[in-house]
């Protein structure tokens, strides 16, 4: 049955569970794939358990894997290799971590070549979960888009008067020339786009435009980049940040 079908099906069935926020499972986002709906409602329900504390941060691995063997399922396979579209969620069942409550659901979808399949998948951590360059930018180095400046930990940030001003800083530092060069064109061009040392506080990142390096020395390197965001106050500011030194 293609994706269009499932969603049609489950139209004419009218209410029942609410699709998750993200409708997509990355090929990079682990997934299991079940046989059928029994099989996945008794993996979902029997064999998804938390770790006893104080290592109740995790899923029970043991009974997550006797789980695949009773059921059938698999973890991954040829079918997740690919996208997979959520059409319907079938179940859902929410796990008490330490760290937060963690919702898996029990899907019907298909994969990029239309194939109809059953699976579970972690909704919660599917919904954070990166899918462009920026969004997997942002979980390394601003999760949620925030970004907590503390001069005293962390490498200088760079607060410019507008983002053009940030990306036109960062332009400035040749490609060539050594870490002198370099360094000395970008202090220049800080200084005539009006951009000193950021004020502490929380930003919100909105967009992250040029990037630049400065090898340092050995195993060393300045990666410079060009942000949007927002201060505390709600204004919009140019930040040239350093994700090598974060």
């Amino acid at each position: 049955m293609s994706l269009a079908a499932l969603m049609i099906v489950a139209a004419v069935q009218g209410a029942g569970e609410p699709l998750p926020g993200k409708t997509d499972i990355p090929s990079d986002f682990s997934t299991v794939i079940c046989p059928d709906e029994a099989a996945a409602k008794t993996m979902l329900d029997h064999y998804h358990g938390v770790q006893p504390a104080p290592r109740n941060h995790t899923l029970d691995t043991g009974l997550f894997f006797e789980g695949l063997k009773a059921t059938g399922c698999v973890q991954g396979g040829p079918d997740a290799t690919t996208v997979i579209t959520i059409g319907e969620v079938v179940a859902r069942r929410t796990l008490a971590l330490a760290g937060g409550d963690e919702t898996y659901l029990v899907y019907r979808g298909a994969n990029a070549k239309g194939t109809a399949l059953v699976g579970i998948v972690d909704e919660t951590g599917n919904n954070k979960h990166p899918r462009t360059d920026f969004e997997r930018w942002l979980a390394e180095f601003a999760p949620e888009g925030r970004l907590d400046y503390d001069p005293a930990a962390m490498s200088v940030v760079y607060s410019c008067p507008t983002i053009d001003a940030a990306r036109a800083a960062v332009r400035a530092i040749p490609a060539k020339g050594g870490d002198k060069a370099q360094n000395t064109a970008f202090t220049k061009a800080r200084t005539a786009n009006g951009c000193v040392q950021a004020a502490a506080g929380q930003y919100r990142v909105s967009a992250r435009h040029e990037s630049r390096d400065i090898q340092c020395g050995f195993e060393c390197e300045d990666v410079w980049n060009a942000l949007a965001a927002t201060d505390a106050r709600g204004r919009a500011v140019g930040l040239i940040f350093n994700g090598s030194h974060f």
